[in-house]
């Protein structure tokens, strides 16, 4: 895996668009001296650099004096970079714009031009209400604190004061309420992505004292759009940790109504609008309704083309993520591997584009998904390629239900290509983790059984063993502590894959009524 750069010029750098390069080169060229910009020629150079080199630097500029102070004047050209982008992209947010009338307003101060400074007040005042920002809200108040300390309180009552403290304190209320509800948001969130979904009733039961949080109630439900927003969210992740999708699909259908009914308050928040699509597609998928599924997942491809400007890098690591996650996942459900596979070599280009900027919880994901629907198409090989590079991946130990999960399959694999010794060595190594760790999930204890009988009979998939399998897995499937590892593939299909004799893809036909024949089997 590639390490990344230490050069913190070069990451900027090569961070940057070609319209954030061509800007730069306009902004460079306003501070030449006679005609030559050090600062310019160095960009170019370290622009083509793919990786930092410094020893290439110093023989293109030879000679050069700014040499002598190199550290130096890669500090200032890293500065006069995060000033052209700056200035790029000044109007990029409604946040952006406000802070520029923040800063106007404290220019028009210094030079005592107070009415002109109040009128712009008034004008971000209502930018901020409209957009439900209380930080710039907070700022705005404190100007008009000093406007009236500035006029030595004429026209001032005991009133106007009064209510001023008021609207003070409802906006730190309403600050508060957002950082109770972040902190919630987080607690169910750190137990996903390290723990997945509940598993014990301790677990659950965690999980419901925070839905009780009177943050949560609905009396407390926030007013404001983006604070309503987040309390849907809020509840929509705990109920999905809680595997209630049902609940969990009519949270997330309130935050897509909100934010079309309130558009104006989430326009730019185009990572929120993805997620909601996303999120809604997913859990409408293990709904079992597949169609409202794939109409989803062609709605979150279309939106980045829908944008009015080009969308960030940011922007365009989660589209590919939770894109080419969600893709995989339909397609495999319906037993269209094939099609799953297809998108595989694209897919694992995009991958190493991005190497640096995928977190290891999408990395894994996106080669758990890849491994599932390889060995859905029948290609056991690669999707042992798939899941060792997902076993291997830095840092994903700590993010349990995928790494267990993984290693799970890998032993399925093993055993599909054959490679019984290496078979036997892991699921020593595997049943060691689950029991150092705890971890005694009938889902997963079924699977090892059906390893183990399988071993002891000297052969692969076993047709007997796999209708065992079969009938324990189908008895768990919908129970709530066992939901979670559905959720990321379907061990029903495989088991009657293997039990029949059929290949998977036709038994995940069995086990869903495509789109084209009306609901799947799990509709709600």
């Amino acid at each position: 895996m590639p390490k990344e750069s230490n050069d913190h010029l070069h990451r900027l750098i090569r961070s940057m668009s070609r319209a954030e390069r061509r800007y730069f080169k306009l902004f460079a060229e306003r501070h030449m001296v006679g005609g030559h910009s050090i600062h310019s020629a160095l960009f170019d150079v370290i622009a083509a650099q793919p990786v930092p080199d410094e020893a290439a630097i110093r023989r293109h500029f030879k000679g050069a004096a700014f040499l002598r102070r190199y550290t130096v004047t890669k500090h200032r050209l890293y500065d006069s970079v995060l000033a052209s982008l700056e200035a790029f992209h000044a109007n990029g947010s409604v946040e952006a714009r406000m802070r520029r009338y923040l800063h106007r307003i404290e220019l028009l101060h210094q030079r005592g031009l107070h009415a002109d400074a109040d009128r712009l007040l008034g004008t971000l005042r209502t930018m901020a209400e409209g957009a439900g920002r209380a930080s710039i809200l907070l700022e705005v108040m404190d100007h008009e604190r000093r406007a009236m300390e500035r006029a030595h309180y004429a026209g001032v009552t005991a009133s106007d004061v009064d209510r001023w403290r008021a609207a003070v304190a409802a906006v730190h209320a309403a600050c508060e309420q957002e950082n109770d509800l972040w902190t919630l948001k987080s607690r169910a969130f750190m137990l996903l992505y390290h723990q997945g979904k509940a598993r014990s009733e301790a677990d659950a039961n965690a999980l419901r004292t925070l839905l009780t949080d009177p943050v949560l109630v609905d009396a407390a439900r926030p007013q404001h759009p983006r604070g309503r927003f987040q309390w849907h969210h809020v509840r929509s992740a705990l109920f999905f940790a809680l595997n209630d999708l049902v609940a969990c699909e009519q949270e997330l259908a309130a935050n897509e109504a909100l934010m079309q009914q309130a558009e104006g308050c989430f326009n730019d928040d185009v990572h929120l609008q993805l997620s909601v699509l996303s999120n809604l597609a997913y859990v409408r998928m293990r709904l079992g309704r597949y169609e409202e599924a794939l109409e989803g997942l062609r709605r979150f491809k279309r939106s980045p083309a829908l944008l009015p400007t080009a969308p960030s890098a940011d922007l365009e690591v989660k589209v590919f993520a939770m894109g080419a996650s969600l893709e995989l996942a339909v397609l495999s459900r319906m037993g269209r591997f094939d099609k799953a596979v297809e998108r595989l070599p694209e897919m694992a280009a995009r991958m190493d584009e991005l190497e640096d900027h995928l977190s290891p919880i999408r990395k894994a994901g996106l080669r758990f998904q890849a491994a599932w629907a390889c060995l859905g198409a029948e290609r056991p090989e690669e999707a042992l390629r798939w899941c060792r590079a997902l076993l291997n991946g830095r840092g994903i130990e700590s993010h349990v239900e995928i790494y267990v999960l993984g290693r799970l399959l890998n032993l399925l694999l093993l055993l599909e290509t054959g490679k019984n010794d290496l078979l036997k060595y892991d699921l020593r190594n595997v049943e060691r983790y689950l029991r150092a760790h705890g971890r005694d999930h009938a889902v997963e204890q079924a699977l090892l059984h059906y390893i183990r009988t399988c071993i002891k009979r000297g052969q692969g998939a076993d047709r007997k063993a796999a209708a065992v399998l079969h009938h324990a897995l189908a008895a768990l499937e919908g129970q709530p502590m066992e939901e979670a590892a559905f959720d990321h593939f379907d061990p029903v299909c495989y088991a009657l894959s293997r039990a029949q004799g059929v290949p998977m893809a036709q038994a995940a036909r069995e086990r869903t009524v495509l789109p084209s024949g009306g609901q799947g089997r799990n509709a709600a």
